[in-house]
């Protein structure tokens, strides 16, 4: 797990920046693998966001300061595809707010995050990626 520098596009990296967080197990739920991460730094576990590309899991979770897990990031062909959000007030350019606790979901272009259009969940996200976020957070609402 790590980033454009440590990819390597037939399978792992050259370096892993990212291990497993030892207070959650990993899952396999509605066929998508998953796990909670650390960033690692220097030997020292760090808060930092989730890898820009995955290796062998399609969805990875991240635990916040507050040591609770703040937000999801789902894999297609070990890129980044979307983000699931919570921890967090939204609000996007025309100025629709998603409030904390309630996942909103951001998408990956070809160049970046599309922070400005954030959405709520669909009935199929829901139906597929759902009870994975239940699994690690099970508070967390969809709409």
């Amino acid at each position: 797990m790590g980033n454009q520098r440590q990819y390597d596009p037939n399978g792992g990296f050259s370096e892993y920046l990212y291990e497993n967080h030892e207070d959650y197990e990993p899952v396999t739920i509605n066929g998508i693998k998953a796990k909670v991460l650390h960033y690692v730094l220097d030997g020292k576990k760090d808060h930092t966001g989730l890898p820009a590309y995955s290796n062998t899991s399609d969805m990875y979770f991240r635990v916040g300061a507050s040591d609770t897990i703040i937000q999801a990031k789902l894999y297609i062909n070990r890129t980044k595809y979307i983000d699931f959000d919570w921890s967090h007030k939204h609000v996007n350019a025309d100025g629709e707010v998603f409030p904390i606790g309630i996942v909103h979901v951001q998408a990956y272009g070809l160049t970046r995050r599309d922070s400005e259009h954030a959405r709520y969940m669909t009935d199929a996200e829901i139906e597929k990626y759902g009870p994975i976020i239940h699994h690690y957070v099970p508070n967390v609402k969809f709409r």
